[in-house]
């Protein structure tokens, strides 16, 4: 025996040394992500990397980008201990991701310096942040109307400071009592405030409200332009992040939950569909990318055209401060010199008959008279010659396309099932105000594969064909067409309505045919069919005439859905909400706490024994 534990050690030894993983593999931000396993970061290894860290602290609180701290050479060191005087910066999750790991290892080692620097970074945040809320690149700004002063979600800048700031509120993990209360309601404020400027920040579309711009002005909250070929527009890829992080919003406002709506509805609105990005070697040998037909995908430009009013008013606003700007860019070209202002270049090439098209730009310092030069074309297009008569490019060319992210789906997972996800919690959220619900999904399923299926809450469901537990897509299971489905509630549980939440599994419509005593017709309460791969989330909710117990059944019309199925009992906070008759309407009316109140009173009246809410 002893023989086999010495060689199951061994051979756990081997393992270890193999799982193992090198500081120095990595990258820096893996390193703050945790990725060196929780022990690691009390190490001596760990405790060296951190004092580096705080030795190149920038004076006023942070970091600047892109800096590989883990593994900087002698030369690279010295240079950022010589920079401590510079601006700190919140961009690529510089800063942020510093803060996550000052926090990993004071937790392990609890030595004070750690978290001294963690707070030094925290108080800069605070006072980075805008009046309006929100935060830009650099701190202390820029001035001289530098993009870098603007409102930045470019790079996901602002949810990752957000994020941050909410883990320091709910002291957490790494977070558990590395700040003081003051500081943690600090942090709910400014993820308050910025959230406020998200929604002022939504671009308005002509009247419809649409998506963001990778960056905004902190006056009037319109699209600014970032580095020349970041041209004023909404962003499909800002715009997707942006609302990945909306949805995980708690307890979202009616303003916020209105903005995540039409933003989703304008960008499905908006899409090039049928179609993916593809990486491939062209006929040159070189990296590149191309756009291609794909069924089921869609693709958006990183930057959308504004169109109408509201884009004529953001360009020339642009091409106005260019001009104020004044600045001049040349280039020669067979001995001959050209020059031009950076307004020129915008202006004339600026196109208001390509609204709502991905527009792209040239950003190469070799070639600075193509600075904020709007291009239509994504893959190569012949050059023209301009209104100077210099040839110049009208497409992006393989170096642009592959350093650069034009075109993408970024918004493809959101729309298809972040947000019917989203949409599905604040529906059900909306509508158990005053109630318990019992949601039955594949998540609260206890029974396994059984043609009984068992659920959280001793809820059961059975039907008369034998069909077995399967589920769906998004947490859903499967319910069979022309079955009878009977739920089975347990002893003293009341039931008033039923919420049926999910989609059609085939290609013709299919839709509720009886609830609970009540046929319906095939246009009552439908789930739309499915379009190849996609599906229509659709959400009914059927009330019962009176509280349900010990059982009621359903079925299904047509086809195969896959739903989730929301219970909603009546806590007592309020009472169930039915028509009156003329006879009811003479009942004795009281209020919620049973005080008696005249009929014209909103409040819950007695008859027959059974509450009713007065309309």
């Amino acid at each position: 025996m002893r023989k086999v534990l010495l060689i199951i050690s061994f051979i756990g030894g081997i393992f270890s040394g193999v799982m193992a993983q090198k500081a120095s593999d990595l990258k820096w931000a893996d390193i703050c992500s945790g990725k060196m396993g929780a022990d690691w970061y009390g190490s001596d290894e760990a405790q060296k990397i951190a004092d580096i860290v705080l030795s190149v602290q920038k004076n006023n609180g942070g970091w600047m980008k892109n800096d590989q701290l883990h593994k900087l050479s002698d030369n690279e060191l010295k240079a950022l201990q010589n920079a401590r005087g510079e601006h700190s910066c919140l961009d690529n999750t510089a800063t942020t991701q510093e803060m996550r790991f000052l926090a990993k290892v004071w937790q392990k080692t609890n030595v004070g310096k750690y978290k001294e620097s963690f707070t030094k970074a925290l108080n800069m945040i605070f006072k980075a942040e805008k009046g309006c809320g929100g935060w830009s690149q650099y701190w202390p700004l820029q001035g001289g109307g530098s993009y870098w002063d603007y409102i930045t979600f470019n790079d996901d800048l602002m949810t990752n400071v957000m994020r941050l700031l909410e883990e320091i509120a709910a002291g957490r993990g790494d977070f558990a009592n590395i700040a003081d209360d003051a500081a943690k309601q600090h942090c709910k404020d400014a993820v308050k405030r910025a959230i406020d400027v998200i929604i002022k920040c939504q671009v308005d579309d002509n009247g419809t409200k649409a998506a963001w711009c990778a960056q905004h002005d902190t006056l009037k909250f319109l699209p600014a332009v970032g580095r020349p070929h970041e041209l004023p527009s909404i962003s499909g890829s800002e715009s997707a992040s942006l609302l990945s992080y909306l949805m995980t919003i708690e307890n979202p406002s009616e303003a916020l939950q209105q903005t995540i709506h039409t933003a989703v509805a304008w960008l499905d609105a908006h899409k090039i569909d049928g179609k993916a990005v593809e990486d491939f070697t062209n006929a040159n040998g070189e990296k590149d990318r191309r756009v291609i037909d794909k069924a089921g995908s869609a693709v958006w430009g990183r930057f959308i055209q504004l169109g109408g009013e509201t884009g004529r008013k953001t360009y020339e606003s642009f091409f106005n401060m260019l001009r104020t700007r004044g600045k001049s860019r040349s280039y020669t070209s067979d001995g001959k010199t050209y020059t031009y202002t950076e307004y020129e270049i915008a202006s004339k090439s600026y196109d208001p008959e390509k609204e709502y098209q991905p527009i792209f730009a040239i950003y190469d310092d070799k070639l600075q008279h193509l600075y904020y030069r709007f291009l239509y074309t994504y893959e190569d297009a012949d050059d023209a010659t301009d209104w100077k008569g210099c040839s110049v490019p009208t497409s992006l060319n393989a170096l642009r396309r592959t350093n650069y992210q034009f075109m993408g789906s970024w918004p493809l997972n959101v729309i298809k099932n972040e947000y019917p996800a989203w949409k599905r919690r604040i529906e059900s959220q909306n509508a158990s105000q005053g109630y318990t619900t019992y949601p039955l999904s594949n998540e609260t399923n206890t029974s396994g594969s059984s043609t009984e299926y068992a659920f959280n809450g001793n809820i059961k469901i059975t039907n008369g064909n034998n069909k077995g537990y399967a589920t769906g897509k998004s947490n859903t299971v499967k319910y069979s067409a022309n079955v009878n489905y009977t739920v089975q509630l347990p002893s003293g549980m009341k039931i008033d309505k039923v919420q049926f939440y999910g989609y059609d599994n085939y290609d013709v419509d299919a839709y509720i045919s009886h609830f609970n005593g009540t046929d319906f017709s095939a246009t009552d309460y439908v789930f739309p069919a499915k379009d190849g791969d996609n599906m229509t989330y659709m959400t009914h909710t059927l009330q019962a005439t009176t509280p349900i117990e010990n059982s009621f059944s359903f079925k299904l019309g047509s086809k195969q859905c896959c739903l989730i199925l929301t219970l909603y009992e009546n806590d007592g906070s309020t009472a169930i909400t039915l028509p009156l008759t003329d006879a009811d309407s003479k009942a004795i009316t009281y209020n919620l706490q049973g005080m008696r109140v005249p009929n014209s009173v909103r409040g819950l009246y007695i008859h027959n024994g059974k509450k009713y809410i007065h309309k």
